[in-house]
């Protein structure tokens, strides 16, 4: 049997792969074995099979950070596994600015203990370090912006970097434009006087600024609304003059001269970060803000010995800045094309690019759902092999996390290793790309018989207890490539006639890319009536069928307070790799999905009545209602409801739905029609 970490090899037994994967796809890709047994130190090495093209590095945390003994640094099999496969990290949390500015201090600093734990770590193993981040609008202390640091909301002082400020609370342009230089100062000065400066050999100076909705470009965040658009340019003039100042004041401990010697090994590149950057718009304009935008013209606004004299007053042409990062949270359904497009587009806007945040989510919940993956990981590295032969500029790539079970998008099981530190496919498609060898594992037809289906959210009965749905065991994950929605149930939210306690789906959001999807890849072939319940705030709701690309269904008017239905007919495209409907609004508003129906039309007629399965399976149903009133319950109350959260991108377990289905368990129950709303 083919092993879980053995390499691939040319004509390997696709067979026992599936067998394998058939295990995982049953628990969501993780299997229980003691990381002891992972040989790690016989790992081939991603940093030496790409060290002709760029660092190869992963995300990670300090389990002090969190006291999360889920995280990599302080755990010796996972410090093995980074040094063994890795010449760079990143810290996932640690030197972000909510957890290092002080603003008891004069400095406005006072560096995370966690921070400096992987610091020491990454010093003493010899991997570099991408610092991240300087400023961001999330994981940031409100007070920065507020007069006496004291950061009102209604009234009422606030530490949530989400929370709307009252006016009269903020300070001016030229009290933030002072506390930005100050903060950004004291960060890179530790960095200098502790050691550090050869370690950190990039930062990302700012996180996520752009808006491609806005006419402008950029995010309206406190940043923006107080100092304006060129606090972007302010804050890389503030990034180089530190570095430069700092290089030559501490030059000595890094055994250099000031005075004669090339500084530039203690000067880290400085980077714009942000997401869903691989899009036209969003592209474009961050390319404008970096390199067109002259916002010191002339050098009428800002002089600085830092400035290029023959500068354009561009962020880029004034030399504030070296590189571009892309994040690359994507999914294993993604348009490598466009992501190439991007890759050259900002290859010829500055001087490199970098890799941030990459992860891959898994589409598929079959015993495929490993093969999809490495297939995309496969394609997505040779294809950054021939761009960079080609002459794209790309120095680094980052996979934003170590293990499947620890990342961000736990349930989409993104990266290259198990749980158990075990090599995945994907790691080896990563291998095979590197050695430019051919991909063999092949894919498996294990679809089977499907029926009807309705998610009611209410608890099923398991083992004489009712338990509580959990959004991806049914096959309902984030939508978005950027801040994944909260995925949760909401409580006496209902559409359900006649349920016991009555739940529906919380998606809770902050942006309008934050949204739901429901894998209904196994109806690939199948014409089918798709229909939800809907409640939102905002305007519009819109469905849809995620596949190779996007097609809206329909577009819907919110009904305030009630709940909208939308219901659509389509055929599920047969040599789709994945199929989701989606469902989304015109804002950012939070939004609450119920009784989602998913019925097979015959001849591709459309169903005009609701699911047929379920109709005589109303026992199931009645049996979990009422033993969810009687309070035998096991999670199907209140804690259990809330905390049933996905921040995921995963494709769930429609496994878990087929097995729900076969038991006759009570997500499958009779269509309700009368509308259910909180209180009644």
């Amino acid at each position: 049997m083919l092993q879980r970490g053995r390499k691939f090899k040319k004509g390997a037994g696709a067979v026992a792969m599936a067998v394998i994967v058939a295990v995982c796809s049953l628990t969501g890709g993780k299997m229980t074995v003691h990381a002891e047994e992972a040989d790690v130190a016989s790992y081939e090495r991603l940093d030496e099979l790409y060290s002709d093209y760029f660092k190869f590095g992963a995300a990670c945390e300090a389990i002090d950070h969190w006291n999360d003994p889920g995280k990599e640094i302080g755990n010796p099999a996972k410090e093995e596994l980074l040094s063994t496969v890795f010449n760079s990290i990143t810290c996932g949390n640690e030197m972000k600015p909510a957890y290092n500015f002080d603003a008891s201090s004069e400095s406005l600093f006072k560096i995370d203990p966690a921070a400096t734990e992987m610091l020491d770590w990454a010093k003493a193993n010899d991997i570099g370090m991408r610092g991240h981040t300087l400023l961001w609008h999330s994981q940031v202390d409100p007070s920065i912006f507020a007069k006496d640091y004291i950061a009102l909301s209604d009234g009422k002082q606030t530490k949530q970097d989400s929370a709307e400020l009252d006016e009269d609370c903020l300070v001016d342009r030229d009290e933030l434009l002072r506390r930005m230089k100050t903060y950004i100062y004291s960060m890179m000065e530790y960095t200098y006087k502790e050691g550090y400066a050869k370690t950190i050999y990039a930062w990302d100076v700012v996180n996520e600024a752009a808006d491609e909705n806005q006419d402008d470009g950029f995010r309206r965040s406190y940043w923006y609304k107080i100092i304006g658009p060129d606090f972007l340019y302010h804050a890389f003039l503030y990034a180089r003059e530190a570095e430069t100042l700092y290089a030559a004041q501490y030059a000595d401990l890094y055994g250099l001269n000031a005075e004669t010697d090339n500084l530039s090994p203690i000067m880290p590149k400085l980077f714009y970060n942000d997401y869903n950057e691989w899009f036209d718009n969003k592209s474009d304009a961050i390319i404008n803000f970096l390199t067109k935008e002259k916002w010191n013209e002339n050098h009428a606004k800002v002089t600085s010995d830092v400035i290029k004299p023959d500068g354009d007053g561009t962020i880029y042409g004034d030399g504030l800045i070296d590189g571009i990062g892309m994040q690359g949270h994507l999914s294993d359904t993604q348009n490598i094309e466009q992501y190439r497009k991007a890759l050259q587009k900002y290859s010829a806007a500055v001087d490199e690019v970098h890799i941030t945040e990459l992860d891959v989510g898994c589409s598929k919940t079959d015993e495929n759902v490993w093969l999809f993956q490495a297939q995309f990981y496969y394609d997505f590295f040779s294809m950054l092999i021939e761009e960079v032969k080609n002459g794209a500029k790309l120095t680094s790539v980052t996979v934003w996390g170590l293990t499947d079970d620890a990342s961000w998008r736990v349930d989409a099981n993104p990266l290259l290793f198990f749980g158990d530190l075990e090599r995945k496919p994907a790691f080896e498609a990563v291998v095979t790309a590197a050695k430019g060898e051919e991909f063999t594992m092949t894919l498996q037809d294990t679809m089977g018989e499907v029926e009807d289906m309705l998610i009611t959210f209410e608890p099923y009965v398991e083992a004489g207890k009712a338990v509580a749905i959990e959004p991806k065991n049914v096959g309902i994950i984030g939508r978005g490539t950027g801040h994944q929605a909260r995925l949760k149930l909401a409580q006496k939210i209902n559409h359900t006639e006649g349920a016991a306690i009555g739940f529906s789906l919380w998606v809770s959001r902050q942006e309008q890319d934050a949204s739901m999807k429901l894998n209904i890849s196994r109806y690939a072939g199948k014409n089918v009536t798709v229909t939800a319940y809907v409640m939102t705030e905002d305007k519009k709701i819109r469905m849809g069928l995620e596949t190779d690309g996007d097609t809206q269904l329909l577009e819907a008017d919110a009904v305030s307070g009630d709940w909208a239905e939308l219901s659509a007919n389509v055929t599920i495209p047969e040599d789709a790799p994945a199929a989701f409907l989606y469902l989304e609004t015109d804002g950012a508003a939070d939004f609450y999905v119920d009784d989602i129906s998913v019925v097979i039309n015959a001849d591709g007629a459309p169903a005009t009545e609701g699911p047929a399965a379920g109709e005589g399976d109303a026992s199931a149903a009645d049996e979990a209602d009422g033993a969810a009133a009687s309070g035998d319950t096991e999670g199907a109350n209140d804690e259990a409801a809330t905390d049933a959260d996905s921040d995921s991108d995963n494709t769930g377990g429609i496994a878990a739905i087929v097995v729900a289905i076969g038991a006759g368990a009570a997500l499958l129950a009779k269509k309700k029609s009368q509308n259910k709303k909180e209180g009644e």
